[in-house]
């Protein structure tokens, strides 16, 4: 009986199907099986029926992936082997498809035991004569390099890795070149070499691996299908290599390939899913070692496409949700966008619910889940929060034994949490458990890895913190040794320079202070002043280096701190613009992080004061405080002068600059909106609409525009200044209608300056505890606020001593030197009170003692108003004034009465009566909507509002009129609106001129500011609640005082006078408590 044998597919772990379907291959295994069952057990045929079997197992193993054909397979062609075949090809050929079936269980099963065979078979077969059973060499000798390349990955004999190299070198001599054959060896060599740089790290290995992916490319014709392939093969290998060396050309260069690869790809190729999660992380990479945002912002919106193009229930879906989370996680870091960090956590937490132990991903996820809550708990400052990333990162620490690629950057990661705990604690354990790990971590890096740097610094800050409270000379000395070994590591243009640099400086100061060693000091400026310079690192860390070097240099009396002042200012408005819109802005200057630098302007102006230079002291505080405003109100500078003398460049820099604008005071609402995607069924976020990046972007090419703009505008003659910082000439124009009292609160000491139109600067010395009992004295009175309703005699003692108080402080030292100047009584006076002062009631200072022994208050002796900076005092008297045909201002009265509120009603009837109803137009009820009020705003010089004013703490920009339907028209709605013929608002509401609880009391931001930035020039508001009759009581004296001549005599710079009138008829007509009456304020021209 002749047996035709079936010799599947020779020379390949991937078996052809023989059969039409499945169907015909049962039914040839029937065959075959009821052929066997009819033979004696010893028969000479069964050895070939059983290979024949065991070929159509492996056959439908292919077919339905089922682990039982596959270990059919196996026990038959061992069975044909056993049993003896007396034609040697067929020994050979079954032989070789035992090795195969053998790798392909390994391959899809992971069984282990079966690596020693698959090795030592390949190693006989590669003995054998290949060649008689139509075998060829180079695949057998190519399948042995597999398989030793796969014992090294299951941890078992590392030295096979030399071994498939040695064989692979070989094989690849005898592949044709430029053959499919080729390149399927050179991939294989660059696997393995690539392999071998994960074993060893070292970078000579990872550049060979690149090197045999580039003969791949090199070799492959332009129309080849894998060319996509090759292309993000060699571009994945690129971007490790930068990874290690920083090399940005490495950089361009993958994300050039994986563009190219991207594009081959036809939309409905999955393998585009996997190109663009690599060149988003190209991106996200080139990001952390340039620090370019914009390739941040390309990072996150592919990462985002990647995760709507990730079919659901995906295997690698986690992998994706990571990568979004880590690109959010830099972006917080960047921006201090609190949302991005959240919804980096809610994505580190969706890829861990994916990743139950044992999943080869988890402790990535564990770690970046981690990552993102201590970055969150340095932001919050919550103890709580510290638990549970130190928690995680002890469980991924114990997912990365010691041989773990990732363990340097666990045991990192954990030194960083425990450094934080130590901060919060003062446990010196934390510090002690931190060091060690961070030795550990060092051993187990290669010395010129990115990494290395980073744990020395890391490590050597460790040091110190323990010489702090040891003083053990050997750890002092061990971290100036490893600082000095990590500075020289930092690759050219890397963003790491600054703040290493700084890191460094500020323990060689504390070291300073320890030794008194001049050399110490001198190195720490060096540091710091390099730090500050260096063009790569972002304006944020070079401002706090910067930051951190005037306080080196101030307290010790350097030379150089005047620079550093000069520099840091110059830096904090750099900073500040890095966030697209105000409120991003804002967001980072309340950071708790960078609390110390919202000191900047006013220390600065305490140095220089000590000097006697009292005009530069003005122009500093001008250039750091309020930023907010003066970086919109830029945007709006006058351009009257430019268009006489350059038309076309007025005009397109009014462009430019309306454009910018919209985008800085965009609402926060559009920043992230989910998109209608939702989340898909893995419960899993799908899509964002990132209108951040988008605005990001605009803003950045914006910004670019504009500055060309304005250097060509300041080639003109005459424009030389042009939107550089204001000079003081310009400045104390501010005071022609009368001096402004500016009263800055330094730490180091507090002073205050009285400006006057034509006159010297006038400086007043305070006491020594100025400092310390002004921020008491608003620590106080914020707070008892919180606690007491209006009204309240508890708030009515606290509010009258801290009038005393600043009566003493401010009040009767400014009145006095105000006399002394020649400044008569009943004069108006401007403040301008910095840092927390400009929370308190510094106009009702008092009582202030007299020779005639009467009791006043400050108001009372003079007429008293507020500005936020000189230049918002003059930008108030600068434009057109409306001038109506008629001399009589037109009104606009927005009142909503409710429940609470009964008194708007005869309010507003009793200003129409007053001002003439002819004059006046009336919005409540329904009609009553932001979109109305804004609309109407143009038509009416003078506007008074009669409603509810809503406080947002911690969120200024949503500080609110409340209207119709409880709609609210808010700071950034008004801050939005130009109004040049604007003249007189009258906010009788609640908080309209309170400051929110933030911790930036020098941006001024609340309602009676956005008016006055609107274009207002006078704004009156209040500086906390109001009892609702008194908006009744005072309007009538207010507008009775304004109109008491006539509406013809009516204008806008008598408000003061009158708000002072209708404040004193408050206290003495109605009795009105002290908190009632000494809440309304004026504040402009």
């Amino acid at each position: 009986m002749a047996l035709n044998v079936n010799h599947g597919a020779q020379g390949s772990s991937k078996s052809q199907i023989s059969m039409d379907s499945l169907n015909d291959a049962n039914s040839q295994l029937k065959r075959w099986q009821t052929l066997a069952s009819t033979l004696p057990f010893r028969h000479p045929h069964r050895a070939p029926i059983a290979h024949n079997i065991a070929t159509y197992h492996k056959s439908r193993y292919k077919a339905t992936r089922q682990k039982g054909d596959l270990d059919q397979a196996i026990v038959g062609y061992t069975e044909a082997l056993l049993r003896g075949m007396n034609h040697p090809p067929m020994v050979i050929l079954t032989f070789e498809h035992l090795t195969r079936a053998l790798l392909t269980r390994f391959d899809d099963f992971g069984a282990r035991e079966d690596l020693d065979h698959i090795i030592s078979y390949f190693r006989h077969l590669s003995n054998l004569p290949l060649e008689v059973a139509d075998i060829k060499r180079l695949n057998v000798l190519s399948g042995l390099a597999d398989a030793l390349c796969s014992r090294v990955e299951v941890g078992r004999r590392p030295e096979d890795i030399e071994d498939a190299l040695s064989l692979l070198r070989h094989v690849i001599t005898m592949a044709p070149p430029g053959t499919d054959h080729y390149r399927l060896i050179a991939s294989k060599l660059a696997n393995t070499w690539k392999r071998k740089y994960d074993q060893t790290g070292e970078l000579e290995d990872l550049t060979e691996a690149i090197s045999h992916r580039r003969a791949v490319l090199t070799s492959c014709p332009l129309d080849h299908p894998s060319r996509p392939l090759y292309l993000s093969n060699l571009a994945i290998l690129l971007k490790s290599r930068f990874e290690w060396s920083d090399d940005l050309n490495d950089a361009e260069d993958a994300a050039t390939l994986l563009q190219e690869s991207f594009d081959l790809l036809d939309k409905e190729q999955p393998e585009r899913m996997w190109v663009l999660m690599n060149l988003a992380s190209v991106y996200h990479t080139r990001f952390e070692q340039a620090g370019d945002p914009e390739d941040l912002e390309k990072a996150i919106s592919q990462h985002r496409e990647v995760l709507l193009l990730c079919p659901l229930g995906h295997e690698n879906k986690d992998k994706l949700l990571m990568n979004l989370g880590f690109s959010l996680t830099s972006r917080f870091k960047n921006f201090g966008r609190m949302d991005c960090l959240e919804e980096a956590i809610s994505h580190f937490r969706a890829a861990l619910r994916l990743c139950p132990r044992g999943h080869p991903h988890r402790q990535e996820a564990l770690s970046g889940l981690a990552n993102a809550m201590y970055m969150r708990c340095l932001r919050t400052r919550g103890m709580e929060d510290l638990e549970e990333p130190i928690k995680l990162q002890r469980e991924t620490l114990a997912l990365t034994p010691p041989g773990h690629t990732m363990r340097p950057q666990m045991l990192f990661n954990l030194s960083g949490s425990l450094r934080a705990r130590y901060e919060r604690t003062g446990d010196m354990g934390y510090i002690e458990e931190g060091i060690e790990h961070l030795y550990e971590a060092s051993k187990l890096t290669k010395s010129g890895h990115p990494d290395a740097r980073r744990i020395l610094h890391v490590l050597a800050g460790n040091l110190v913190c323990r010489f702090r409270h040891r003083g053990a000379d050997k750890d002092m000395a061990n971290a100036i040794k490893h600082y000095r070994t990590s500075i020289p590591l930092i690759p050219e243009g890397h963003p790491d320079f600054s703040p290493m640099h700084s890191d460094f400086a500020q323990d060689l100061r504390f070291i300073f202070s320890r030794t008194g060693d001049a050399e110490h000091l001198e190195e720490s400026i060096a540091l710091y002043r390099s730090a500050v310079e260096y063009p790569f690192s972002s304006a944020r860390d070079r401002l706090k280096a910067a930051y951190n070097w005037t306080v080196a240099a101030h307290g010790t009396r350097h030379s150089s701190a005047l620079t550093a002042y000069r520099k840091a200012l110059y830096l904090l408005q750099r900073a500040i613009d890095v966030g697209p819109t105000v409120q991003t802005r804002h967001e980072y200057i309340s950071d708790r992080r960078i609390e110390p630098l919202r000191s900047l302007p006013m220390d600065a102006a305490s140095y220089v004061i000590e000097s006697r230079a009292y005009e530069e002291a003005i122009e500093m505080l001008e250039q750091g405080r309020a930023l907010l405003w003066s970086g919109m109100r830029s945007l709006r500078t006058p351009l009257e002068h430019l268009h006489e003398v350059e038309n076309s460049l007025a005009d397109e820099f009014a462009e430019i600059s309306q454009a910018l604008e919209a985008i800085i005071t965009t609402t926060g609402v559009r920043d992230i909106v989910q998109t209608p995607a939702g989340t898909d069924d893995d419960g899993v976020a799908t899509g964002r609409n990132d209108m951040f990046a988008r605005d990001l972007a605009e803003k950045r090419r914006l910004s670019g525009e504009l500055e060309k703009v304005v250097l060509r505008i300041q080639a003109l003659p005459g424009f030389e200044n042009f939107w550089r910082p204001i000079p003081f000439r310009h400045l104390q124009t501010a005071a022609m209608s009368g001096p402004v009292v500016i009263i800055n609160l330094s730490k180091y000491h507090s002073d205050i300056l009285i400006v006057r139109s034509n006159h010297p600067v006038v400086h007043i010395p305070t006491p020594t505890n100025f400092f310390d009992r002004v921020t008491k004295l608003a620590h106080q009175l914020s707070e008892t606020r919180k606690s007491y309703r209006l009204e309240s005699k508890k708030y009515d003692r606290v509010l009258r001593q801290t009038l005393e108080e600043l009566s003493e402080l401010v009040g009767q030292p400014v009145a006095k030197r105000l006399m002394e100047l020649g400044i008569r009584k009943q004069s108006r006076i401007w403040l301008c009170p910095t840092s927390v002062l400009a929370s308190l009631p510094i106009h009702a200072a008092g009582p202030i003692s007299s020779h005639t022994n009467v009791k006043q208050f400050l108001c009372d002796i003079y007429v008293c108003s507020y500005t936020p900076s000189l230049s918002a005092l003059i930008a108030s008297r600068s434009g057109k004034l409306s001038g109506s045909a008629s001399g009589q201002p037109s009104l606009l009265i927005v009142g909503q009465p409710d429940e609470s509120l009964p008194g708007v009603g005869s309010e507003t009837r009793s200003i129409e009566c007053l001002v003439g109803s002819g004059s006046v137009t009336r919005i409540a009820g329904e009609v009553a909507t932001p979109e109305n009020v804004i609309a109407r705003l143009p038509m009416h010089p003078w506007v008074h509002f009669a409603c509810h004013g809503m406080l947002q703490p911690g969120r200024p920009f949503e500080s609110s009129f409340l209207l119709q339907d409880k709609t609210h028209l808010t700071l950034l709605q008004i801050a939005k609106s130009h109004l040049p013929t604007a003249e007189l608002a009258f906010l009788a509401a609640c908080h309209t001129a309170e400051l929110t609880d933030d911790g930036t009391p020098d941006e001024v931001l609340h309602l009676t500011a956005a008016m006055q930035f609107s274009g207002f020039r006078s704004v009156i508001g209040t500086m906390w609640a109001m009892v609702d009759e008194d908006g009744r009581d005072l309007s009538e004296y207010f507008y009775g005082k304004m109109f008491a001549a006539g509406a013809q005599d009516a204008s806008y710079e008598k408000s003061a006078k009158a708000l002072r009138h209708a404040s004193r008829k408050l206290r003495t007509e109605k009795g009105a408590s002290l908190e009632r009456w000494v809440n309304f304020v004026h504040y402009g021209a």
